[in-house]
């Protein structure tokens, strides 16, 4: 079932329409569909993720096949279909202990903030310990929240996105993004870059830190802080990645006319 939120932003003056289901989310201003921050990096390649994928076929083989032993026709096809989507099915798991990790700690800064009762500690292991590194990050810093998963909008380059967290760490004003993959990939810098400006856009205030906090499911904990200079850079690439979306949704926008067209022609 499809939800709808609506926020004010720019005191008022933009308001940001926010609808999501299972499967996704779109942002919309004035009626007009903009693009978000997470699709807008997706574009980048991520040549560990093949291999990921490959190995991952691999191992699955490994552990089906007998040596010796012969296969028939279905057999030797259930192994390879199997083997051909496992890694579909171990993203999907992963997905999902970071969706649970996401909204636990959603539901924590909102309880710090006064907003709702302290989430339940879950049973599941992995979202425990990534709880857990959660938790030492914060003990380890000097933290006082502000905002949870908080929308954002750029005026003048027309994305959107949702930023996660907001806070003084350390006594100083900082973005955090929360991330649960096995590491911080180049994309996680543009998309950061992306949300401090749409805030500095907005708030006209000044971002001293920008943090992103990996919480892995065995407990590891990663942060990266990054600098002005670099984010200067990395804002720059965000451009580009957005200047290549947005044409690469031009062109499926124009073969969704092109095929409608055709249909209403042989009708």
């Amino acid at each position: 079932m499809e939800t709808k939120e609506i926020y004010k932003l720019y005191n008022g003056k933009v308001l940001l329409e926010y609808y999501s289901d299972k499967k996704k989310h779109i942002y919309k201003v004035d009626g007009k569909i903009v693009y978000g921050v997470s699709s807008i990096v997706g574009i980048i390649d991520k040549p560990k993720l093949i291999f990921w994928a490959v190995n991952q076929c691999i191992d699955n083989l490994k552990a089906m096949w007998e040596a010796g032993k012969s296969y028939d026709e279905i057999e030797i096809n259930n192994i390879l279909e199997n083997s051909k989507n496992i890694h579909t099915e171990k993203k999907n798991v992963s997905l999902t202990i970071g969706t649970f990790v996401h909204q636990w700690i959603e539901k924590y800064i909102n309880y710090k903030l006064g907003k709702n009762k302290a989430p339940k500690v879950p049973i599941n292991k992995e979202i425990v310990n990534s709880i857990k590194a959660f938790l030492k990050w914060e003990k380890e810093n000097k933290v006082k929240w502000l905002e949870s998963e908080r929308k954002l909008y750029s005026v003048e380059y027309e994305y959107a996105g949702t930023l996660d967290a907001e806070a003084m760490v350390n006594d100083e004003l900082s973005i955090i993004d929360f991330k649960t993959s096995n590491e911080i990939y180049d994309e996680n810098l543009l998309q950061v870059s992306a949300y401090l400006h749409a805030r500095e856009e907005e708030t006209k205030q000044d971002y001293k830190n920008i943090y992103i906090v990996r919480i892995g499911k065995n407990g590891e904990l990663e942060t990266k802080k990054i600098k002005d200079k670099e984010l200067k850079d990395c804002f720059k690439a965000f451009l580009g990645c957005l200047e290549v979306y947005k044409w690469q949704m031009k062109i499926k926008d124009e073969k969704i006319k092109y095929l409608n067209n055709n249909k209403n022609i042989s009708k």
